[in-house]
């Protein structure tokens, strides 16, 4: 069941969180660092895309996502422009690289042996050198939410299976290896599945469709990331073969926080995509609870998905910005205070 938050609940949970803050800190126990807050764009960044957020709600803006397929020839391309506007905001680029190339509506997930085999180490060696002298730290986010047949990397649709773990982890270290060897050492690799596996291990059977199971090592691996949507009730049984229900921040994100958590301890965790819809519950009051989880987990990101794709999920749809604006306490005041590792001592 999904309660709904009152102003007096919520005053009273951000006293609760404080309290905890204070003992932490007469215990000796030094509590986390706050969450970075970050948009995800649709399209490429641009400075008023980011700073109108910031002005609505006063929120600082650490992060920020977008996307970059890979080009029908590998040619060098690289978004200078788009990382240039980020930069200037004081955020960190977050690069969610997606090896497919794109022709109008029809997306062809490039193949993994070609990748493999070298055929686009050109592409790849010119966007490292680039990523490397931007002058600043980026996220990498390589071929995200691997486990949802909707990408499946590697391969087309017919090939995603029990052997796309592997295929994928062997992609990754691929693009890793050759970021090394031209010294991008700024460049934070972030491996970032969906917060539900689909086909799913358990109701379908899928039981090699796990987010562990891509995980591509360690060493390959610099941040840990999750992406997780709630779409109220705009599914139904009859239109779309399934009935979805609003859900809390949490019941999304928990069973996958928990599995990354249990992966690699120690590595700082990021949503990288979140949003919710207004049907079927309290999106003001959904975004203050999953501003507290994120902070109550010790998240080093939580990005927002802002954009009207599919459905409406941009920040300042349907809320209270007035009751929103008090939540910019709760995030990291500016991006060199983000809870990520640094340049020196990663593999």
């Amino acid at each position: 069941m999904i309660l709904k938050t009152c102003p007096r609940l919520t005053g009273l949970v951000r006293d609760v969180a404080a309290l905890l803050v204070v003992l932490a800190v007469m215990t000796g126990c030094q509590p986390p660092p706050p969450p970075g807050f970050g948009l995800a764009l649709h399209g490429q960044p641009s400075s008023e895309a980011i700073e109108n957020v910031h002005e609505v709600f006063g929120w600082p803006i650490t992060l920020v996502v977008f996307f970059v397929h890979w080009p029908r020839e590998s040619q060098p391309e690289f978004p200078d422009e788009g990382i240039q506007a980020i930069q200037d905001a004081g955020a960190v680029p977050v690069i969610t690289w997606e090896p497919m190339t794109v022709d109008g509506e029809k997306e062809t997930a490039i193949a993994a042996r070609e990748i493999l085999d070298g055929h686009w180490d050109e592409y790849i060696d010119a966007f490292a050198v680039s990523a490397r002298d931007s002058g600043g730290r980026i996220i990498l986010r390589f071929a995200h939410e691997m486990n949802l047949m909707r990408y499946h990397w590697g391969g087309d649709r017919s090939e995603y299976g029990p052997e796309s773990p592997a295929r994928y982890r062997a992609m990754f270290r691929h693009i890793r290896d050759r970021f090394r060897l031209h010294g991008a050492d700024n460049v934070l690799f972030a491996f970032c599945p969906n917060a539900e596996s689909l086909p799913h291990p358990v109701r379908d059977g899928a039981d090699w469709n796990t987010a562990s199971s891509y995980y591509p090592g360690d060493d390959a691996v610099d941040v840990l990331g999750m992406d997780g949507y709630n779409w109220g009730t705009t599914f139904t049984m009859q239109e779309h073969g399934w009935d979805s229900r609003f859900m809390a921040f949490a019941e999304i994100f928990s069973p996958l926080y928990e599995e990354l958590r249990a992966l690699a301890p120690h590595k700082p965790v990021v949503v990288f995509e979140t949003a919710t819809v207004a049907e079927g519950g309290d999106k003001t009051a959904w975004i203050e609870d999953a501003v507290n989880t994120a902070r109550n987990w010790g998240l080093a990101g939580l990005c927002w998905f802002d954009a009207d794709k599919e459905q409406d999920w941009r920040l300042e749809s349907c809320v209270t910005p007035a009751r929103l604006r008090p939540l910019a306490g709760m995030f990291a005041s500016h991006a060199g205070a983000l809870a990520l590792p640094s340049r020196e001592g990663r593999p």
